[in-house]
């Protein structure tokens, strides 16, 4: 069901994924059904606010869809329902906790508001513009050069069987999400992959959206 909300003077068309929760028994029939829903959501949307209870243990099924939100190259922001029932003490651990279950995901814009009374709900305009903005940035083929130039300079990738690959150029291919491609002598190994994605998102931002990056190696050519 798609519903026009009006937040921070705009108007925002709000997408509900009909009812999924968390189930003490839920049936693998309900569990398929309830990822059907939310990818005919995500299919409709350009950023996705998860919705998590902070006053229960993170679950499975909040995992599976924030992570089907990051598949499907959707911008993410989770918003922390309930937070205004827990006291200080509880607040400054649940942050800990929400540090450690969310390490992967330390992109992704965090509001903590109460569904129940709208308490702190306008928070979500500048989370939703940042994701946006994020979700549609480029970044100019010679800047982007330049930076993993500087980058790969002073942090090179290991070498590993007398082997160092070299990368030779970079391109964003699409935006929405962002999609890098990157050219190099040889493979890159999947820990630099995540070193040069967390070194783009310190210089660029990227604030609430997932990045794709892809590696072509170009083969060298044989001598005539």
């Amino acid at each position: 069901m798609d519903e026009l909300v009006e937040l921070g003077g705009k108007l925002w068309r709000f997408v509900d994924t009909a009812g999924i929760r968390r189930r003490v028994h839920q049936t693998r029939g309900a569990d398929f059904y309830a990822s059907l829903r939310t990818q005919t959501a995500l299919e409709k949307a350009e950023v996705a606010v998860v919705l998590v209870d902070a006053s229960a243990p993170i679950t499975e099924q909040d995992i599976r869809v924030i992570q089907q939100v990051v598949d499907s190259g959707r911008a993410l922001v989770l918003a922390y329902n309930k937070w205004d029932l827990m006291d200080e003490d509880r607040r400054y651990y649940l942050e800990r906790e929400i540090d450690q279950d969310m390490v992967q995901l330390t992109w992704a814009p965090r509001v903590n508001v109460s569904a129940r009374t709208g308490r702190a709900v306008e928070r979500l305009v500048p989370a939703l513009e940042t994701a946006l903005d994020s979700w549609d940035r480029r970044i100019q083929t010679g800047r982007l050069n330049a930076f993993l130039g500087e980058v790969v300079a002073a942090h090179p990738h290991p070498v590993r069987g007398g082997k160092q690959p070299r990368i030779l150029f970079a391109t964003q291919a699409s935006t929405r999400p962002p999609r890098f491609v990157i050219f190099a002598s040889g493979f890159i190994e999947a820990g630099y992959r995540r070193f040069l994605e967390r070194k783009l998102r310190e210089e660029f931002g990227f604030d609430g959206t997932p990045i794709e990056m892809s590696v072509r190696v170009r083969e060298k050519r044989k001598k005539r």
